[in-house]
């Protein structure tokens, strides 16, 4: 299983994905999604850090306009990565079911980005 790297979105990009998905302000540490585990979401960030790692082993600090585990969501595929969300960093939430229905709404800009991911 190989490292997939993030995506990092433009700033109209995620005003775009935003107003259709939730996000949440973290008040603590967690974990995202673990190594081995297909994540129940994508994961957008919006303001904070993330930290990915691999086998227990650091590998970078995601910031803000990061996406990570659309490619696993869609997919059904494990996570080769675990992604821990540090205190104050706010997370948008993409579920699948709202992924596909934009991408049946066909909005050039996220198919684009969709078809780029998934296809990795």
């Amino acid at each position: 299983m190989k490292f997939l790297k993030h995506i990092e979105l433009s700033r109209d990009l995620i005003e775009k994905i935003t107003a259709y998905f939730p996000t949440k302000v973290y008040k603590s540490h967690s974990h995202l999604f673990y190594e081995g585990q297909i994540p129940i979401s994508g994961y957008l960030v919006l303001d904070g850090s993330i930290q990915i790692s691999k086998k227990k082993k650091f590998k970078k600090m995601l910031q803000s306009g990061s996406l990570i585990g659309v490619a696993e969501l869609m997919n059904k595929v494990p996570s080769p990565i675990s992604a821990e969300v540090f205190p104050n960093t706010q997370v948008c939430f993409l579920d699948k079911s709202t992924l596909i229905e934009i991408y049946q709404k066909a909005d050039s800009d996220i198919v684009n980005l969709l078809k780029q991911i998934v296809e990795t």
